[in-house]
């Protein structure tokens, strides 16, 4: 006899739970056990919630098994999920919360991927990234979250195909990044944080431009640069990256 769907979503949040208990004693290899198991039970129910819940802890989990690929994959998977659940119900504070954690987690999984020279999987999860949050801008142009992921993940985007060697693309992105960061000024002029990140990716074209022998460029974008830490440093006079900031693109602006 066929087990009904509330035996079947009994079962699967027995594992769930119990994945979650293993996780929390470090038995992750495990845990991932319980959790394909409560995965199995919950798309026999066709339990959508259950589903959403496993598949959130899903990426984390493979993540750290140094499950890489899956996990990019189980993470872009999720954020089409939760981007589709958020139109249908905007005000869900669930879905919104899973999907911030989610792009977070594809952009730290893009840093890990260029730290171990995986360019192609690093672009892969920077580009999910970007294109989702566009989705996003465009329902909700005013979330300051979406618009700073954006900046941000163009920016590291960037620096990736300069690594890669394609200046061109890489001078697009950060470009892109910097309309990006001025939106968010014209509301928030003062914000350290937007004007750090503007000042690093100044920097980074700054840096191409150098390498490309455009040396007023350079100049150019190491002078503005600057002159935002230099703001910055003032306000923060015992802020001790601050001051090497300033420093190091102070440097590179006479190096030119």
């Amino acid at each position: 006899m066929s087990e009904t769907p509330e035996k079947l979503r009994e079962e699967a949040v027995k594992y769930f739970n119990e994945t979650l208990d293993l996780m929390q004693k470090g038995k992750n290899a495990e845990a991932l056990e319980s959790l394909q198991k409560a995965e199995s039970s919950a798309q026999k129910a066709e339990d959508g919630p259950i589903l959403f819940h496993i598949l959130k802890v899903r990426g984390q989990l493979l993540q750290s098994l140094d499950m890489l690929e899956e996990a990019l994959e189980t993470y872009a998977f999720s954020l089409i999920m939760s981007e589709k659940l958020l139109s249908e119900d905007p005000g869900n504070k669930l879905y919104t919360d899973t999907l911030h954690l989610n792009l977070n987690n594809l952009g730290n999984l893009g840093n890990t991927f260029q730290r171990m020279g995986n360019f192609s999987s690093s672009r892969q999860a920077y580009e999910i990234g970007i294109e989702i949050c566009q989705n996003l801008l465009a329902s909700y142009p005013e979330n300051e979250f979406y618009r700073m992921y954006a900046g941000n993940t163009l920016n590291n985007l960037g620096e990736l195909l300069f690594t890669m060697g394609e200046p061109d693309e890489a001078k697009e992105k950060f470009e892109e990044a910097l309309k990006t960061y001025s939106l968010l000024l014209k509301n928030s002029p003062d914000n350290p944080e937007y004007l750090s990140d503007t000042a690093m990716t100044l920097n980074n074209l700054g840096t191409l431009y150098s390498e490309k022998g455009q040396k007023a460029e350079a100049k150019e974008n190491f002078e503005k640069a600057l002159d935002i830490l230099k703001k910055l440093s003032e306000k923060e006079p015992g802020n001790e990256k601050l001051r090497e900031e300033v420093r190091l693109t102070r440097e590179k602006f006479e190096a030119v």
